[in-house]
């Protein structure tokens, strides 16, 4: 397996994968492009990418087709940091609702903060479709 940047060579297998996941309803292209994506010869096993907003970015895609050891996502997490440091982004937060993957990103090392201090369009998180989700946050 080998963890690798989406480019113009791959973009298209990527936007193909991400299309053939049923959760998924709207892709952003712009957030496809800073994806990078683990890879098992010329399958494309799982996902990882974000939105810049300032010096934060929300992780977007965050999907995987089949299970993958927790050191492959901590790689494709590193991987995420550098591209988000060259952004000079500081902080990566993501949006959880499942028990598994609000575990799944604490073991990465995000932490749960308030849902009153998020905000969405300038709106606060509590009044919004995603007030029920937990909140995570991973200092750069």
């Amino acid at each position: 397996m080998e963890i690798i940047s989406v480019n113009n060579d791959n973009y298209n297998i990527v936007l193909n994968f991400l299309v053939s996941i049923a959760s998924i309803k709207d892709i952003d292209e712009e957030v496809v492009k800073k994806a990078s994506i683990i890879k098992n010869n010329d399958d494309i096993i799982g996902v990882l990418s974000y939105e810049k907003f300032g010096y934060v970015a929300l992780i977007r895609y965050f999907v995987f087709k089949k299970v993958v050891s927790e050191e492959i996502i901590n790689d494709l997490l590193d991987e995420i940091i550098k591209k988000a440091k060259r952004e000079d982004i500081k902080i990566l937060v993501t949006l959880v609702v499942k028990q598994e993957i609000i575990d799944v990103f604490k073991n990465l090392g995000f932490k749960v903060i308030e849902k009153q201090s998020m905000f969405l369009d300038e709106v606060c998180l509590l009044d919004t479709k995603f007030k029920d989700s937990i909140v995570l946050k991973y200092d750069i």
